[in-house]
């Protein structure tokens, strides 16, 4: 009584408190060859009320698989001094982990504790420990005597005969007695002497004791025999404030007849026709069956044996590390001599996607795939896994296509430009992980955007660098071969060169040309824009610098050449004057024509005697040089036209070779003399030894250009200044 009233306490502790509590003695005695029963129950949170439970007693103070003194879901756990002597007396869902421990041995004695583990992965482990005494009393004390097998035909009647002893300062206690049937790994209470209330339903109003418990008569007799009664059974004697006993070996009841009831039960999952595992996870599937005499069991997988025994109810299939290659239907055939049943289940194995892969037309499985531009593509990426996954690609980090549950997609590229190069990414995701693949995609296409490049040029082109033309183009495959020409007028000419840079080291100015590129690779050509090679340097005098006489005037021309073309301005003694214009007797006219710039200075005439200096200065950002010319004007006798004499004096120093240069070109003149004087250099200089010196007499010449006689017998027309 007192037993009842404590476990229904614990069960309403279980209801209200809805934590995590233990009830365990703090010290249990037992006497060798006995049994002993260490009282336990457990509360737990209420939402965990119907989820699936293992319970596991330890002898030790910490966890160790070599200390398991009872597993309720696999006795193969437990530690090898245990096996077979170990069980709950009750019912683990009723909140009762009480442990049995039978035939009691010395080694028995130390510390004991239990845990709960749930199938969601809450576990927990109850303190303190229990201390198991074990007392050196012989036990021989405590006998049973019970048949090993018994046999019955469904429906009738069976007497299990049994005869107990036990030790006599017992003799005067109260007690009861307990019969139970063990049924996948529970003790079932078949009959209980005091409180029929706790015998199983199916028991109930079918099992009595025909004889006295005093006597020591422990027979049970079942009534109505149905299949479901096969198993084992033993007895248990309770001495009240005294020891319980139980006796073994068990009784086997077997009830004959042909395998039924066959069932497949797995942690978590009762007489399901389906599960779902984990992949990487274990499971264990348990066939049974009712039958008698036992049957012979056997597991099939696409119809190949895995497990077999022979002679037993009951068949585990064992897998501990699931794999895809587990999934499918599995067969259990029970069958004995008085037929068979079959019953099947199918695992369906999930697991994270893998073996991703990417195909083409024409290409399997590739980690890139060449296309030429303008044609189209299809790429379809497939996964393994389950449940399906989510697919999708990506390229340059954007979505361009995606499906939801399904282990393929097509990637369709209706017409290939060359933005579709480049690494495309795969993605497979489902609940249990994500997979990723890669495979890269080149574009062919023939050479574009072919040009012509110039490097060493920063600031312009001068004669005297180093310059390099540098022939580029976009194409896939690379350019295979280059082409120079150069341009001159409407003629192209090929050089002969077949790399991509065209050097001159120094450029001069004969450079200053056109000049393009071709460009091949296998898909076809191209041509790059003319680039003008643009050869700048400073200003020089040309040769055709003169100055000449007529009627009109005295007329000095300023020719320079430079790139780029100088600036040239004419300096007089009052008056810097560039550009066209007249002051006075001068008139100044400048013309630019490519790299040359001309200049004209005309003084007209006749006038008094007058001296005049004239600078032409002809300057761009390399450099400048200057043509001086000292210009004198002598009246005549305007109302006569004599015949002068030309006398020239001409005194020339050069300061590097001292070469003298002075030309006089026939010609008729005007009627007036001048006297001239000339100075050519690159840059100014007041040095004298770089002037060039003429003095000229002109007197009244013929105004229809015929020859003019002098006294001396000399005949000038024309001064022309020249640098040598």
């Amino acid at each position: 009584m007192i037993g009842k009233s404590y476990f229904l306490l614990s069960l309403l502790q279980v209801g209200l408190l809805q934590e995590w509590k233990c009830y365990t003695p703090s010290e249990v005695t037992a006497q060798e060859g006995s049994c002993v029963q260490i009282r336990c129950n457990y509360s737990y949170p209420l939402y965990l009320a119907n989820q699936p439970r293992v319970g596991i007693w330890f002898n030790s103070k910490e966890q160790s698989s070599s200390s398991i003194a009872f597993h309720s879901e696999d006795h193969n756990q437990e530690a090898s001094q245990f096996h077979d002597r170990t069980r709950l007396s009750g019912d683990l869902k009723d909140g009762d982990c009480s442990l049995i421990i039978n035939n009691v041995r010395k080694e028995d004695t130390g510390p004991y504790y239990f845990r709960i583990e749930f199938a969601d992965k809450n576990r927990y482990s109850f303190y303190p420990v229990t201390w198991l005494q074990v007392s050196a009393e012989p036990s021989q004390e405590w006998k049973g005597d019970t048949p090993q097998n018994v046999t019955a035909q469904e429906g009738s009647c069976v007497q299990i005969p049994c005869h107990y002893t036990y030790p006599s300062c017992l003799q005067t206690h109260s007690r009861g007695g307990v019969w139970f049937n063990e049924e996948k790994g529970r003790s079932l209470i078949a009959f209980h002497s005091k409180d029929h209330r706790h015998e199983m339903p199916r028991f109930r109003n079918r099992t009595r004791l025909p004889g006295n418990l005093k006597d020591g008569d422990c027979s049970l007799i079942i009534t109505n025999i149905r299949q479901e009664d096969t198993g084992p059974y033993y007895f248990r004697i309770d001495f009240d404030n005294g020891p319980s006993y139980s006796y073994h070996p068990v009784t086997w009841l077997r009830v004959s007849d042909a395998p039924q009831n066959l069932s497949m039960t797995f942690p978590g999952m009762i007489n399901s026709s389906s599960i779902s595992i984990t992949e990487g996870n274990s499971t264990v599937i348990i066939c049974s069956v009712e039958s008698f005499p036992a049957s012979n069991l056997t597991w099939r997988h696409l119809n190949v044996t895995v497990n077999r025994t022979r002679s037993n109810n009951e068949l585990w299939l064992v897998i501990p590390h699931v794999t895809s290659r587990d999934s499918g239907d599995y067969q259990c055939v029970a069958e004995n001599e008085h037929g068979a049943v079959e019953g099947s289940i199918t695992i369906t194995v999930q697991y994270s996607p893998r073996n991703i892969t990417m195909t083409s037309p024409g290409m399997i499985n590739s980690s890139w795939i060449n296309i030429t531009e303008g044609n189209s593509t299809m790429i379809i990426c497939s996964v393994e896994s389950f449940p399906a996954s989510n697919l999708t690609w990506r390229h340059l980090n954007v979505t361009i296509n995606r499906t939801r549950s399904n282990n393929e997609l097509w990637l369709v590229i209706p017409h290939v430009t060359s933005r579709d190069s480049g690494d495309y990414q795969c993605v497979a995701k489902n609940e249990h992980g994500a997979m990723v693949g890669s495979i890269t995609i080149t574009v062919e296409y023939p050479p574009r955007k072919t040009m012509v490049s110039i490097s060493g040029s920063s600031g312009g082109i001068r004669e005297g660098s180093n310059i390099t033309l540098t022939c580029s183009s976009e194409s896939v495959p690379p350019i295979s071969h280059y082409t120079w020409f150069r341009v001159k007028g409407n003629t192209s000419t090929q050089l002969k060169t077949s790399i991509r840079t065209l050097s001159f080291t120094p450029v001069t100015r004969e450079n200053d040309t056109n000049f393009y590129c071709t460009v091949r690779n296998p898909l076809g050509n191209s041509t790059s824009n003319v680039t003008h090679l643009d050869v700048q340097y400073k200003p020089e005098i040309s040769q055709e610098s003169v100055c000449t006489h007529s009627s009109e005037g005295t007329t000095c021309v300023c020719v320079a050449n430079s790139n780029p073309p100088g600036d040239l301005t004419w300096h007089l003694p009052n008056a810097n004057i560039s550009g066209n214009q007249t002051q006075g007797r001068l008139v100044l006219w400048r013309v630019r024509d490519g790299h040359l710039v001309t200049g004209s200075l005309i003084l007209l005439g006749p006038q008094d005697e007058e001296e005049v200096t004239a600078t032409c200065l002809v300057r761009n950002q390399h450099g400048e040089v200057m043509f001086k010319v000292y210009l004198w004007v002598i009246e005549t006798n305007s109302n006569k036209w004599p015949v002068g004499s030309l006398a020239a004096g001409i005194t020339i120093s050069v300061c590097v070779a001292g070469i003298l240069v002075f030309v006089c070109v026939r010609n008729a003149w005007s009627e007036r003399c001048c006297r001239c004087f000339e100075e050519l250099t690159h840059r100014h200089t007041d040095k004298p030894d770089d002037l060039l010196y003429t003095n000229i007499n002109l007197l009244n010449l013929p105004s229809n250009g015929g020859t003019a006689h002098v006294s001396e017998g000399m005949e000038y027309t024309q001064i022309r200044f020249q640098r040598n």
